[in-house]
């Protein structure tokens, strides 16, 4: 089972269509629980968890975006930047997924709303115009997930959780690097 999300929880319907809202209310019902025999209280507890989904959400953005620069992409550097990003995306979402389980909190299945809706914006482009808007987003996106695990790793509870985000922290930095690079180089390529 990945990610300790059972669809056996939660009626399938609803798990596939808001599959972020489903973690979470599991993920609040636990808490409520496991605050009671925890060290740590319900709003940190809560906090662990809300970080957990949003990073197992944009991991899978940045997986299916990675696959979709490999179709879609026009210069074959940001094909492999999009093979790049799916693997080492992949890796860091195969990490997340066993912190969750050691820690009961559960992921979900799917990427959330607001990722989606950032896939199928860059997915709607046509392929002449994909590099500049894929480069684009993707430094937007890293961005914000840079601010999220730099705040996850002063605020995170759970230990093993915390230094996932500061081991991230680095490796997105990178990422936003090269990206703006990418990015420099298919806006002069129009």
């Amino acid at each position: 089972m990945i990610g300790s999300f059972s669809l056996a929880t939660a009626p399938a319907a609803q798990a596939q269509k808001k599959p972020v809202k489903e973690a979470e209310k599991i993920n609040k019902k636990r808490n409520k629980l496991k605050a009671d025999f925890s060290p740590y209280s319900k709003d940190q507890l809560q906090y662990d968890a809300e970080f957990a989904v949003a990073a197992s959400s944009s991991n899978m953005l940045e997986i299916a975006l990675g696959k979709l620069a490999q179709q879609k992409a026009i210069a074959t550097e940001v094909k492999e930047w999009g093979k790049r990003m799916e693997q080492e995306h992949g890796q860091a979402e195969q990490q997340l997924q066993a912190i969750a389980e050691r820690a009961r909190i559960t992921l979900p299945q799917m990427m959330g709303k607001d990722d989606k809706g950032i896939y199928d914006d860059i997915d709607d482009r046509k392929y002449f115009g994909f590099d500049k808007k894929y480069m684009r987003d993707l430094q937007e996106l890293h961005e914000r997930t840079i601010a999220r695990f730099a705040d996850a790793a002063a605020k995170v509870s759970d230990p093993a959780l915390r230094t996932y985000a500061a081991e991230m922290l680095p490796k997105l930095r990178e990422h936003e690097e090269i990206t703006d690079q990418l990015f420099e180089r298919a806006s002069d390529r129009k």
